[in-house]
């Protein structure tokens, strides 16, 4: 699928049909997600995937604090990607980046951790889309300990949220749900600033 055809199909779904996702194209979204960008190679991202259903019914009902019959249960995989900070205090440490640094780690304008996390995360949207598969992006104000818990993470794993994939139960936008989102868009000229803001 051509790239921009890929951004006009991408869109956040609610609701699953429950039928199985081929492994192969499991594998290749995590994979994709795995190529994402990573502050001085510093590879603090990690994926757990999550297709027992037992597991996925915990991960929606206790860690999403969504109700017992909701409706993304149905969704065949959960991969969830979580960011290691102290991998990338560890990378800026070693002597390459301290010598970067003057001997001493990088102030951290933002945390990159974050940052590279949410490029996990579009990637594995993206490929979701590019499998004719569809996926959504869902969390909770506690999904961190909640996620934590329940799959069992280390505190140094630090989960953004779930990813929901599978295929769409939803029906295809009518032309009035297009035009309402399309209305509701900022604009580029509000958004795009040249030269200066």
């Amino acid at each position: 699928m051509e790239f921009q055809e890929l951004l006009r199909r991408r869109r956040m779904i609610r609701r699953y049909r429950p039928d199985p996702l081929p492994q192969d194209a499991v594998e290749r979204i995590i994979a994709a997600a795995l190529h994402g960008p990573s502050a001085g190679f510093s590879q603090g991202i990690d994926v757990t995937a999550v297709l027992q259903p037992e597991m996925r019914r915990r991960v929606v009902v206790e860690a999403l604090n969504n109700e017992p019959d909701s409706p993304l249960l149905d969704a065949p995989l959960l991969l969830i990607i979580t960011a290691d900070e102290e991998r990338y205090h560890r990378r800026y440490n070693e002597p390459d980046k301290l010598a970067v640094g003057g001997g001493q780690e990088i102030g951290w304008p933002v945390p990159y951790w974050y940052v590279d996390a949410g490029s996990a995360m579009m990637l594995a949207l993206l490929a979701a889309v590019d499998e004719g598969l569809s996926a959504g992006f869902y969390g909770h104000p506690d999904h961190v300990a909640r996620l934590q818990r329940v799959l069992e993470m280390p505190s140094n794993a630090v989960p953004i949220g779930v990813i929901a994939i599978g295929y769409s139960a939803e029906e295809s936008l009518s032309p009035a749900a297009r035009e309402h989102f399309r209305t509701r868009r900022r604009p580029e000229s509000e958004t795009v600033h040249l030269e200066r803001w």
